[in-house]
């Protein structure tokens, strides 16, 4: 099955202190046995995380508290968490219903790649400070390993026309900055970082059916 998934996480432990409530929005591709066995493989991006670092820009702004663009303007920056999470998963479907053997309780864990940063965007004037290669001073780049774990509830129509799950979901990440110096605090970044997240997933699944094997009768 290819499914399009949609989440919704907050943050915990260390990726709390840099990010608050987050999406996410991404793809898997898996697949069910007849014995309702799951295994697949997944890529998620993360988006519209609010960033809450302290000393973030603070070398560029005015004593108004202002960063001004390379034709002295002042600039309109929008600053947001970025990410993405890719892995594979496996687990098992457990049959609520004996009508429908197909859906049921689906209790799933990962283990997969998961990187964030923070994203800067101004659509109007250059400025220099926050574009290559200035901007890796700035943007936090973070990489590392994940865990996950998912407990949900997985249906399959009888007729394979509605198709989803939907569920609790959460991971615990080892992760590692990517910039050794933040330009803004001038702070060294080298200690490494334990990330988490808990939020719920929902997913929209299209199933691509085995054929049953032709017979012929003589």
């Amino acid at each position: 099955h290819i499914s399009f998934t949609f989440g919704g996480f907050l943050p915990m432990a260390e990726l709390n202190d840099r990010f608050g409530s987050f999406g996410t929005v991404g793809g898997n591709f898996g697949v069910k046995t007849s014995k309702n066995r799951y295994w697949g493989i997944r890529a998620s991006l993360i988006t519209g995380a609010d960033v809450q670092v302290d000393g973030l820009l603070s070398n560029l702004l005015t004593e108004s508290g202002e960063i001004i663009d390379n034709e002295g303007d002042v600039a309109s920056i929008k600053v947001s968490g970025r990410g993405g999470m890719f892995g594979a998963h496996l687990g098992k479907i457990i049959s609520l219903n004996s009508s429908n053997p197909n859906s049921g309780l689906l209790i799933r864990g990962g283990l997969g790649s998961l990187h964030h940063k923070i994203r800067y965007d101004f659509t109007e004037n250059h400025i220099t400070q926050l574009e290559e290669p200035y901007l890796q001073g700035y943007d936090r780049l973070t990489w590392g390993y994940y865990a996950s774990a998912f407990v949900g509830y997985w249906h399959m129509d009888e007729d394979q026309r509605v198709n989803f799950f939907v569920g609790l979901t959460g991971f615990v990440a080892q992760t590692f900055p990517l910039r050794t110096t933040n330009f803004d605090t001038g702070i060294p970044d080298v200690d490494p970082r334990f990330d988490g997240g808990i939020g719920i997933e929902l997913g929209w699944v299209l199933h691509v059916y085995e054929r049953a094997p032709r017979e012929f009768w003589y």
